[in-house]
């Protein structure tokens, strides 16, 4: 269990805000910290959580540059405190860079335990090793930061540093106290006997010619030496009859040699018994009248601290959830794989996975059975693949596989198919079975990249592909993949740009009553006048901002641009009429959603019978609430519709569940009519539903005077589509109502 304690903690960056997140993350939240350490502290130490465990009391200095940093490390030393832990960004120009201030760092504190935040287009880790030589105080942390990570990583290394304190302060104490034994001897034999019983260590005392003359009953019972070894006295035969207990006799037996050859102090930090001990060893000459008379060797039992050691180690390095290597873990083994293969001349691979639908069963379920079916995955793929290969996991549904000595591409399509038929099998989770598919990108060395990050970033690339293609495949990383993914990352720029720049302008398509030819509303229809490519139609810049969360604001401004808009009009004197947005799956999620409506039409004087949310089958399907949201939004009095329909399996269903006001029959059906009788049936069928459910229906893309014809004589009461207008700037939709009244007066 953590002790309470106060560990220094030093973040050296030039970016402001970093302070503020570090210094956010790691101060104690109201209640201490105590749920979320108390699960850390359980996996760390097995034991049962603790009600009354804290998270570790740390106190966050910053610093904006490197110089600035060592001044306060030097200034804490005279102090007579030390940080046990600093955040070091690479890139913190005018001044040193991460590199340079971490060689300052470790010559005024060796022990300090530093984590390099870095992207992955700053130095990489063989660079870094190559700067810093390989440390086991050193980390690097990827940007952007996961909070969970930065308060596991401190906690983990500052304990770290906690152990590595005690033990120099008892490595010196043990020097002391050997000093101090050296110069009892001189006193009579029963002070001597008293201090060595009263040791914790096992003691042997030998003298000049090598003969054991004194020893403590500790070092009997560690070793359970007979008496025929005690009565020969020799210490080469106690210290054989060590060595034959440990795991690797040799290498103990050549190192106490060296004991018996020197008069220096020598000690051998771990040693581990064949019954999972684990010892220190410490041997030292003692003296009588300023001439050495003999050595003291002694022995202490550190299983507990050891194995602490190795569970906060295991605990930085790999996956809390799965037990798989995590990112530090897995780029580590990837750069091994590389010294290894260009020592051999030979080929490995990364295999990038990702769930497919992973997101869609998570929400549906819950977090908790999706943490089950990532132990599940991970546990297929642990009996499938080598003891040679290495298996790690990412973050989320995204798992490595290191393929170790590959021979070809062949061999690697044949590995490639027995990792996909593993998700074949259903998974039972919590009484669903469900069918989950994986999406796999691959990349070989050396042919698609010769560093850690080339190597998963082109796999990953590859990842993508496989997912574009519909899933459940493998697809090997090519140079065209990179160049896809780096227009990707061109257009998410700009579309961040977009937003900032308000970029973004609104259409309006009429939907007309069928019966008086009269103009019911408009759906607005947002495009992109992009800078340099011009007019961008949703279709190619929706998808990728609902993919990165952009959704989000881009809908908010649409909602805010078509209620202005609308009450606009009104204010002109225009006749009124609703104006009807459509909502993504994410920003129907969104929990503030009513609100944030009602906010909008109170700020605009937006009356709410004025405002249609047009809603597809799939977003209600994939939020939680969905019924409660659609009763909320209708009961402020706004006009909800159901889109896209007849091309889904449960908008039967659905219709049951909510309360909305309108059908919209989907274009692709409306495409059929004197195509596809069947779909002509389906149509007759939706309208005549919605007639008993007392539901407005709207046939969407009317493009012909044969599907205007058919629809007339279905009584479908309202229409939309080029037939009767494309989509209109704001001015031009108010010469297409000024029009429509001409041609109605007329007649």
């Amino acid at each position: 269990m953590f002790q309470e304690a106060n560990f220094n903690i030093l973040v050296i960056d030039d970016n402001q805000e970093i302070h503020k997140d570090f210094i956010k993350i790691l101060t104690r939240s109201p209640d201490g910290g105590r749920e979320e350490l108390t699960a850390l502290e359980s996996k760390i130490f097995g034991t049962e959580p603790v009600a009354k465990n804290t998270l570790p009391l740390f106190q966050i200095e910053t610093a904006s540059q490197g110089k600035e940093g060592v001044e306060k490390i030097i200034k804490a030393k005279q102090e007579g405190r030390s940080y046990a832990l600093a955040f070091v960004d690479v890139r913190m120009p005018p001044g040193w860079d991460g590199i340079e201030t971490i060689k300052h760092i470790w010559e005024i504190d060796p022990d300090m335990q530093i984590v390099i935040c870095t992207a992955y287009s700053d130095y990489t880790w063989e660079e870094t090793v190559e700067q810093l030589g390989a440390r086991e105080n050193l980390l690097i942390l990827k940007k952007p930061f996961d909070s969970v990570a930065v308060r596991q990583l401190s906690c983990a290394l500052t304990k770290k540093w906690q152990l590595l304190q005690e033990s120099h302060n008892y490595t010196k104490f043990l020097e002391n106290r050997i000093e101090e034994r050296t110069s009892s001897l001189r006193q009579s034999l029963s002070v001597t006997r008293g201090t060595l019983e009263s040791s914790e260590e096992g003691i042997l005392v030998t003298d000049n010619t090598h003969q054991v003359i004194d020893y403590n009953h500790n070092v009997i019972d560690m070793w359970k030496i007979p008496s025929t070894i005690l009565e020969k006295k020799n210490i080469n035969t106690f210290l054989e009859y060590i060595a034959n207990q440990l795991e690797n006799p040799d290498s103990f037996l050549k190192f106490t040699e060296l004991g018996l050859q020197t008069d220096e102090p020598i000690k051998l930090d771990k040693i581990k018994s064949k019954d999972e001990r684990i010892f220190e060893h410490y041997s030292q000459p003692y003296k009588r009248d300023d001439i050495i008379a003999g050595r003291i060797w002694s022995f202490r039992d550190i299983t507990k601290r050891a194995t602490l050691e190795s569970q906060v180690q295991f605990q930085a390095t790999h996956d809390s959830l799965t037990g798989l290597s995590n990112r530090l873990l897995l780029m580590d083994h990837i750069y091994q794989e590389i010294l290894r293969s260009k020592r051999e001349n030979s080929l490995f691979a990364l295999l990038f996975f990702d769930l497919d639908r992973f997101k869609l069963i998570n929400d549906s379920l819950s977090h908790s059975a999706g943490d089950k079916i990532l132990i599940t995955v991970a546990n297929r793929l642990k009996k499938i693949t080598r003891a040679i290969d290495t298996l790690a996991r990412l973050g989320g549904d995204e798992f490595v596989v290191v393929l170790s000595s590959i021979k070809d591409e062949n061999h690697i399509q044949r590995i490639a198919f027995t990792l996909l038929d593993t998700f074949h099998k259903t998974f039972l989770i919590d009484d669903h079975e469900l069918s989950i598919s994986s999406s796999i990108g691959i990349s070989i060395y050396p042919q698609n990249g010769e560093t850690v990050d080339e190597l998963l970033r082109n796999a990953d690339s590859a990842m993508y592909r496989s997912k574009e293609l519909g899933g459940n495949r493998f697809t090997f990383y090519t140079p065209e993949l990179n160049q896809k993914m780096l227009a990707r990352l061109d257009m998410e720029t700009d579309l961040h740009r977009a937003i900032v720049n308000n970029e973004f302008v609104l259409y309006y398509q009429p939907q007309l009553d069928l019966t008086t030819k009269e103009l019911l509303s408009v759906e607005a229809l947002i495009r992109w006048q992009h800078p340099t490519k011009g007019l961008i139609l949703p279709l190619d810049f929706i998808p990728l901002a609902e993919e990165t969360g952009l959704i989000v604001t881009i809908g908010e401004w649409v909602i805010r641009e078509a209620c202005k808009q609308n009450k606009l009009w009104q204010d002109q004197g225009y006749p009124p009429i609703r104006i009807a947005v459509n909502v993504a799956s994410k920003q129907f999620k969104q929990p503030n959603l009513p609100k944030m409506i009602e906010d909008i039409l109170q700020e605009v004087q937006l009356k709410p019978q004025y405002l249609e949310l047009e809603l597809t089958e799939n977003v209600i399907i994939n939020s939680a609430g969905s019924v409660e949201t659609i009763a909320k939004l209708g009961a402020m009095g706004i006009q909800l519709t159901l889109d896209n329909f007849g091309t889904g399996y449960s908008g039967l269903n659905y219709l049951r569940d909510i309360s909305i006001d309108r059908i919209k029959i989907d274009k692709s059906v409306i495409n059929n009519i004197n195509v596809n009788r069947g779909d002509e049936v389906i149509i007759q069928a939706i309208v005549s539903m919605a007639k008993e459910l007392k539901l407005e229906v709207l046939a969407e893309g009317i493009e012909t005077q044969e599907q205007l014809a058919f629809l007339t004589s279905k009584k479908c009461g309202q229409v939309q589509g080029f037939y009767f207008s494309k989509a209109l700037t704001a001015s031009d939709l108010e010469n297409f109502i000024r029009d429509m009244k001409s041609e109605h007066d007329k007649t």
